[in-house]
């Protein structure tokens, strides 16, 4: 073992070693521009019984496509990363970064490198495009995770009412994108909630609003150490900074729903979050990068299950 700046890690733990030393160091400013991310988006239709807005309207589908996915990962993973632990393949398989846990980085969990979402295909009202992101140095395993994606959806996913169903795809499109377009900040901002936002501390009213800008924060401090990047930025200055804005999220909503978990013997777990939009009218300048980003990585808790995902429209004052 070694002390390697955030944490201490194993010598063959080669994702572990990278994630706790990084090669730069930008602003929150500059971090869109360094941003790399690949998109994989199967197009399929729903299973018989089924129609599209019943799948992507579902809170837990997105968390039910990535069980799928994992357990394609972990049927190709070496013995080592199927036990848990780091890979000793070279390079380490694909299950390692993205299904490990990885150590924590100055007390904080390490997000996993991708985010799932469910959306109607485009121009095709019986279709569904189920998009799966990889962020930074995940995209390494960008093929392996595309043919998990595959097998994943053609091998049977887990329906609302908890039985398995194949969605074959129909057509499949990868694209790598280097970069976020960072417009100029507005006066006001939109943040629609697609699926629920889950805060472990707060909520995302205005008493607790800075729960919400806490949790993009740590998400994008987290998720830069897989650009190769650390985060210089003033994070308790940004917190107090959005306690000044004005803050409208009447028309949030509570939603619950239930999850399963293989590792807590396939038992429900009730889920609880709000949906919805939030309009934030100020000085948005300074935390504008952290909504754009937040935008493509999600925010809050379970992100990698498809929770916390929003669109942002700017709006004029």
């Amino acid at each position: 073992m070694r002390e390697d700046g955030d944490s201490v890690v194993a010598d063959e733990d080669r994702i572990a070693a990278r994630l706790a030393a990084p090669m730069t160091m930008a602003g929150l400013a500059e971090l869109p521009q360094r941003w790399f991310h690949a998109e994989i988006v199967a197009f399929c239709r729903p299973p018989r019984g089924w129609s599209v807005g019943d799948l992507v309207d579902d809170p837990a589908f997105p968390g039910r496509l990535r069980g799928a996915w994992g357990r394609q990962l972990l049927n190709a993973a070496s013995p080592g990363a199927r036990l848990g632990g780091p890979c000793p393949w070279s390079p380490p398989c694909a299950y390692d970064p993205l299904f490990r846990e990885h150590p924590a980085l100055k007390g904080m969990e390490t997000p996993k490198p991708y985010v799932i979402a469910a959306d109607p295909a485009p121009g095709c009202a019986d279709r569904m495009a189920l998009r799966l992101t990889l962020f930074g140095f995940a995209t390494d395993w960008l093929e392996s995770a595309a043919d998990a994606w595959v097998l994943a959806l053609r091998g049977g996913v887990a329906m609302p009412d908890g039985l398995h169903a194949a969605l074959e795809p129909l057509g499949r499109r990868i694209t790598v994108h280097e970069g976020v377009p960072l417009s100029p900040p507005p006066a006001a901002a939109r943040l629609t909630f697609v699926t629920p936002l889950c805060l472990r501390r707060g909520g995302a009213t205005h008493g607790g609003v800075g729960a919400l800008f806490t949790s993009l924060g740590n998400r994008l401090s987290g998720l830069s150490r897989w650009q190769d990047t650390t985060v210089a930025a003033d994070w308790r200055g940004l917190k107090d900074h959005a306690a000044r804005l004005r803050i409208d999220d009447s028309s949030l909503r509570p939603v619950a729903w239930r999850r399963h978990s293989a590792r807590q013997g396939d038992t429900p777990i009730r889920m609880e979050g709000l949906r919805g939009t939030v309009t934030l009218t100020g000085d948005l300048a300074p935390l504008w990068p952290l909504l754009t980003l937040g935008a493509l990585t999600h925010a809050g808790s379970h992100a990698a299950q498809g929770l916390g995902r929003y669109g942002l429209e700017p709006l004029a004052a």
